[in-house]
């Protein structure tokens, strides 16, 4: 998950029929963006325009570790006035692969029965060499860091082992 505080904006942008399109995001900290849906739960976002909000989205990396263009929103809560920096990342799953060279794990992400996730699917995080030197492939861990939107790069700070659901008694 993606941990993020911000003001919800809108901005509209004009076809060439003339038509105006309405699109909603949330102004980060650092002047990057997150796009929003236009009703998250039933309630339209067009209610909190110019609200400072605290996010929580659930990420998605490409083949090349880049976080996809849109995060799917999960939760909107109020801020707790701890985002002034880079945005917290937190994962837990199993380590899929570690590529020194290019400094970066995969983390697979597995469906636990009572969740809400269907499918698994695999993050990529970035890391210092430092942190992938202790990972060991199929090890659970839990995963802390920093989201870097501008780069589109998840960063992992800290990993600690975790026992996952799956694991053997």
């Amino acid at each position: 998950m993606v941990l993020v505080e911000g003001q919800v904006f809108v901005k509209e942008s004009r076809a060439p029929n003339g038509q105006v399109y309405t699109f909603y995001r949330l102004r980060l900290p650092d002047g990057s963006f997150l796009r929003l849906p236009r009703a998250h739960r039933g309630r339209p976002m067009a209610e909190l325009v110019g609200a400072h909000i605290r996010g929580t989205f659930w990420p998605r990396t490409n083949g090349q570790g880049l976080l996809e263009k849109s995060l799917r929103l999960g939760r909107i809560g109020v801020p707790r006035g701890d985002g002034k920096g880079h945005p917290l990342m937190a994962a837990q799953g199993r380590v899929a692969f570690v590529d020194r060279e290019e400094g970066r794990f995969g983390l697979e992400v597995r469906p636990n029965p009572k969740g809400r996730l269907k499918e698994p699917f695999t993050l990529t995080l970035w890391a210092p060499l430092a942190l992938l030197e202790e990972l060991t492939l199929g090890s659970g861990v839990y995963v802390e860091g920093e989201a870097r939107l501008k780069t589109r790069r998840l960063v992992a700070k800290k990993v600690e082992p975790a026992r996952l659901w799956d694991d053997p008694s």
